[in-house]
């Protein structure tokens, strides 16, 4: 009898510890985004640094002068670093809180590469040229491969390319975003 009720705190005591690595690492909210560092004998998780985006649109001079040019729109966040920061770590992946796990996360998760420009951090969102037409999605976008982590959130393989990053989750049941939230992070 004793045995059995050793084996049994046993197998509860183990599967609790899975369970609470597991919620350690999925933030809590929908759209949040933890940044895991991976190394060999351990598994950080950092909450990324939320922010909100501003969309600024820039015009060369020639437009002004000539009507003929071109316009850049970036999504621009304040400061020139993450206060998220990964480093010395052997690989990093990216844990996104979801509503579920059921839709293809690469059509509405973004991370994007930013530039950092004094004390703001931006990417080009969009392009428009007078005679090359409109384009429209970052030119910094970075791929990544996800899996489903947990019941509601993914799991994203990202590369180790130092860096500024931003993730933007976009619900894919909405037709429209009242406000741009980006999740950033840097890696060293």
């Amino acid at each position: 009898m004793r045995k059995t009720l050793l084996t049994l705190f046993a197998i509860i005591s183990v599967t609790a510890a899975t369970a609470q690595t597991r919620a350690s690492y999925e933030p809590e909210f929908i759209g949040e985004t933890n940044l895991l560092c991976i190394n060999d004998k351990d598994t950080a998780s950092i909450a990324a640094e939320k922010q909100i985006g501003v969309v600024k649109a820039k015009a060369g001079a020639s437009v002004f002068l000539t009507g003929i040019g071109s316009i850049k729109s970036r999504i621009q966040v304040d400061g020139a670093t993450s206060s998220c920061i990964g480093s010395d770590a052997k690989a990093y992946r990216l844990v996104v809180k979801a509503a579920d796990n059921k839709q293809d996360p690469n059509s509405f998760i973004q991370i994007m590469k930013f530039e950092s420009k004094g004390d703001k951090r931006r990417c080009v969102i969009a392009k428009s040229n007078t005679f090359g037409g409109a384009q429209s999605g970052a030119d910094d976008l970075v791929s990544f491969q996800a899996k489903k982590y947990g019941e509601t959130a993914y799991i994203l393989n990202i590369p180790s390319t130092p860096g500024e990053y931003g993730v933007m989750v976009t619900n894919p049941n909405s037709l429209t975003e009242k406000n741009m939230t980006v999740y950033c992070y840097t890696i060293k």
